[in-house]
């Protein structure tokens, strides 16, 4: 089991700086967010993150794009473009021998008609369902993550019943179509992470662990992660904080 934190776009440290600070908490994975590559003015080649993994022995997994983009986009040519951006993410974890990529599996506003809803979750699907393809194509797991349930909107993949469903319909029979499970979403749903366990087992590849007080998604420390993981056992653990300060705030408990 690798235990690690992201690298989010709230944080101003280079790659290396970010792998030296984990490295001194005894940390030695890194989830890099596509987001955090979008705004970046220096962003990392493929060659300066392989250095680094050889440098430090660290892994990583990517986090695809989620900000502003949504699988289950109404319209096609958004849809499209979002399957490039998850396929690009893909390419570049294989070019750095990443665990794999977290995607979302998207959303649909609840106020909307029946027939939109339903066609949303059937462009989601199919989005998913193209990158899976070609996730098996290069060998990195994609690894589909269950979302907190919200009041304005509906997930594809709140509830275990939800994303075992939604991975059902993307009909790829693939060792490397996986599951993300993030505990404090579970938590902000009202859900116990176990029955996600109990559901998906084995195809958990990564966990992303932070904590909340169950109504909103806090991504607050989480001093218990290590049994959490535990109780999970994914091969890839991801301290999800919005700080350096409260990554070091599980650590030292």
């Amino acid at each position: 089991m690798h235990f690690g934190a992201s690298l989010d776009l709230r944080m101003d440290d280079s790659p290396e700086e970010f792998v030296r600070y984990l490295d001194s908490l005894g940390l030695s994975h890194v989830e890099i967010r596509q987001s955090y590559l979008d705004t970046r003015t220096d962003p990392p080649d493929v060659t300066l993150l392989s250095d680094l993994r050889s440098s430090y022995d660290v892994t990583y997994t990517l986090h695809a794009p989620y900000t502003d983009c949504n699988p289950g986009n109404l319209n096609e040519s958004l849809r499209e473009a979002t399957v490039d951006s998850i396929i690009e993410t893909l390419d570049t974890a294989a070019a750095i021998r990443a665990g794999g990529v977290v995607v979302h599996g998207g959303a649909v506003k609840r106020a909307y008609p029946a027939s939109v809803k339903a066609h949303a979750r059937d462009q989601a699907v199919r989005t998913i369902r193209e990158a899976a393809r070609h996730a098996d194509d290069i060998g990195i797991p994609l690894c589909v993550e269950n979302q907190r349930s919200k009041q304005k909107k509906r997930y594809n993949t709140s509830t275990p019943a939800r994303l075992e469903s939604f991975l059902n319909d993307v009909g790829v029979d693939s060792e490397y179509l996986g599951v993300t499970l993030d505990v404090g979403h579970a938590k902000a749903t009202g859900i116990d992470p176990a029955s996600f366990v109990e559901t998906f087992g084995d195809r958990i590849v990564v966990a992303h662990l932070h904590d909340n007080d169950g109504t909103g998604d806090d991504h607050d420390p989480l001093p218990t992660y290590e049994s959490v993981a535990a109780s999970i056992g994914a091969p890839y653990n991801v301290l999800e904080m919005k700080s350096k300060a409260d990554i070091a705030r599980c650590v030292d408990r």
